[in-house]
This record gives structure tokens, C-alpha cells and sequence, in this order.
């Protein structure tokens, strides 16, 4: 009788004890899944939040993915970028973009290609890829630009700047591998002295270009926005004819703490003439200044800046404004005069096409 009774009370007694267990083995679980789930990019809806963001982030290091739901490279890229953000959160904040849902978000952006990731600094795009990249890809811009790592050594732009134009000399024995600029530079290809049936071609600038042996082949280009973009060659090429030669890695130019541009808005920059009285540098050509510049605007063009440094040395302490026709040439100006022991350094936003859109006068 007792061994019957056992036999029947068990069932019910393990019913029991899995019913109060159940709650608790069940909240366990759900409290690790909703750890696990827990996700570290954060989605940007709207201009407005995006707006918003850059307005509040500081000197805070931004990463934007720029994606689309039909898109499988953008489903490849989103876990490896969802392991960079929990990795690296003291470093970066990563968020998300639906370029279908927000196509003024990627049309300013300039996006040409999904997945795009963009970094951003102070409200400027420092860094881009298009495409899926190695994680490790990621994490070097990460390390590279985040205000953590700001004593670590930056990369160095290849080649050197002549007469406002960086050349860069390279061999078609060997790939190129990355050569590195900064945006805004006007940059010269020179492939030295061609002994054999050799072109190149670099879609994102429109050049294709075939050699003639025995003269160097030269191209010329302006690295107009952020990105990593491919050299292709034809002929005997290293790799093998139409592989891909190189990448041009287009930098934002990052001076030293102690000598460093400032980047200003119009009104910003209306503020800072009447108060600071600076010198005021337009660097672009004579044709452009005598259209139409900034009162009591001083004219040296880009290419004649280095051999005219002594025009201005008594500015090597003081406060200077440069501005160009939007502000690609400022950048490489600013650089040529930190290099030169300039510190004080202000460039107009959006240049003299920003200055006559808010309807500011220009003097002819």
C-alpha cells in the first residue's frame, strides 16, 4: 500500500517542484536573454536626432552606419559592428542609419554606397569606409581618432607638398598599398618612368590614363571628401592585369594640440572678425579674389603661400581666418602654415559660397 502510494504521489510531487522552480529557472533565463539581446548601437531616426546628437557630442568620437534592410553586405557588417561598440564603448559610440528611412541624412553624408560607415569628431567626418571591411579596419580609425588614444602617433600623409600640391612618386614594380592624404589637397601621382604598356584608372576621381614608355605617367586629382578608394592598373601589373593597385586613403587633417584650425561658421566667423580682428587670408587665385572677396581680405593664392610666408610672419602668434571658394583649399592652406609655426588658426566653413548664401557683402 505504501509503495502504491509512493508510486502514485511521485509524478504529482515532481509536478510540484517543477512548478516552483519553473518561475524562477524561467525569470533566470529571461533576465540572460535580455542581457544577451541588449544592444550597443544606437538608431538615428530622424535629422532633427541626428542634429541633436552632434550638437551634444563635444570632442566625443561619433561611428555611423549607414545601412539598408535589403541590403546583405549592411547584415554581414551589423554584428561585427554591434562587437566593435561593446568592445569599445570607452572609445566610440556607434549608431545607425536607415538610408531608406532617412535618404537627407545620406545625401548629406555623400553616401555613394551602403554599408557606409562614417566616423565624426566635433561635427566633421574624419574617416569613411564604403563597403564591409575587417573588424580590424574598424577598431585602427577607432584607436586612430578616439580623444583616448590622442598621444598615439597619427598617420602621416604620403609624399610632400609642392607649391600648394602634394606629390606622391611611385614605382609600377610593386603595389602602391595605401597612400594616405588629407581631404581638400589637390594630389599629384607621379609613376615613374613607364618601361612597358601600363594604364591606370581611379573611378572616384574619373581617371583613366595610359602611359607612354619610357616618361613617367602623372595624374592629378582633388581629394575632395573622406573615404578609402581603389588604383586600378592594366599592362604588368603586380597582382595581375585589372587588379587593384593601391587605395588612396583620404584623411581629415588633424593638427597638434598646441597648433590646430578651427573650423567657423558664418556667423561664428562675422563674430570673430569684429571681435579678434584677425588677419584675413583668401588663398584662392586672382581671377576668384578679384570677382568678389571679404573686405580687407589678404590674396595669396594656394601655390604661391610657401615661397610667401614672410608676407605674413608677424601672424605666426596671432589669429588668422583663411577662407577659399567652399573650404577644401583652407585645409591644405592651415596645414602648410602649421607645418611653418602658424597657431592660431580659423577656417570659414563652407568658405565664400557660405559667405554669399547668408547674403554677406563682398568688396570687388
Amino acid at each position: 500500500m505504501l509503495r502504491n502510494t509512493i508510486k502514485y504521489s511521485s509524478p504529482i510531487i515532481y509536478f510540484v517542484l517543477l512548478m516552483l522552480f519553473f518561475p524562477i529557472i524561467s525569470c533566470a533565463d529571461s533576465k540572460s536573454k535580455e542581457h544577451d539581446n541588449k544592444s550597443f548601437v544606437g538608431t538615428i531616426q530622424s535629422v532633427n536626432e541626428l542634429n541633436m546628437l552632434l550638437e551634444s557630442s563635444g570632442d566625443n568620437l561619433l561611428m555611423f552606419d549607414l545601412y539598408a534592410d535589403w541590403c546583405r553586405p549592411c547584415r554581414i557588417l551589423s554584428p561585427i559592428l554591434e562587437e566593435i561598440a561593446k568592445e569599445n564603448s570607452d572609445k566610440v559610440t556607434v549608431y545607425k542609419i536607415n538610408v531608406d528611412k532617412n535618404p537627407k541624412i545620406a545625401s548629406a553624408f555623400g553616401v555613394t554606397g551602403i554599408p557606409y560607415v562614417v566616423l565624426i569628431k566635433e561635427k566633421s567626418a574624419v574617416f569613411a569606409f564604403t563597403g564591409v571591411k575587417p573588424k580590424e579596419a574598424y577598431i585602427r580609425a577607432i584607436n586612430l581618432f578616439s580623444k583616448i588614444n590622442a598621444e598615439a602617433p597619427a598617420i602621416t600623409p604620403d609624399g610632400e607638398i609642392v607649391n600648394g600640391i602634394r606629390i606622391i612618386r611611385l614605382s609600377t614594380l610593386s603595389s602602391s598599398g595605401k597612400i594616405y592624404v588629407y581631404r581638400g589637397e589637390t594630389v599629384k601621382l607621379i609613376i615613374e618612368k613607364i618601361r612597358f604598356p601600363y594604364s591606370i584608372h581611379i573611378p572616384e576621381y574619373g581617371i583613366s590614363k595610359e602611359g607612354i614608355v619610357g616618361k613617367d605617367l602623372e595624374v592629378i586629382f582633388k581629394a575632395k571628401k573622406i573615404g578609402v578608394f581603389p588604383i586600378f592598373c592594366n599592362g604588368k601589373c603586380p597582382d595581375g592585369d585589372g587588379s587593384r593597385y593601391g587605395q588612396i586613403v583620404v584623411m581629415q587633417y588633424a593638427a597638434s594640440v598646441d597648433a590646430k584650425f578651427t573650423k567657423l561658421s558664418i556667423d561664428e566667423a562675422i563674430k570673430f572678425i569684429k571681435k579678434s580682428n584677425p588677419l584675413i587670408l583668401d588663398v584662392r587665385t586672382p581671377n576668384e579674389y578679384y570677382s568678389g572677396h571679404i573686405e580687407n581680405a589678404k590674396l595669396i593664392p594656394l601655390q604661391q603661400l610657401e615661397g610667401r610666408l614672410s608676407e605674413i610672419k608677424n601672424y605666426k602668434d596671432k589669429s588668422i581666418l583663411v577662407y577659399c571658394r567652399t573650404d577644401n583649399r583652407s585645409t591644405v592652406a592651415s596645414e602648410i602654415l602649421i607645418n611653418n609655426g602658424f597657431k592660431k588658426l580659423y577656417i570659414l566653413r563652407h568658405g565664400i559660397i557660405g559667405w554669399q548664401k547668408a547674403e554677406n557683402k563682398l568688396t570687388k
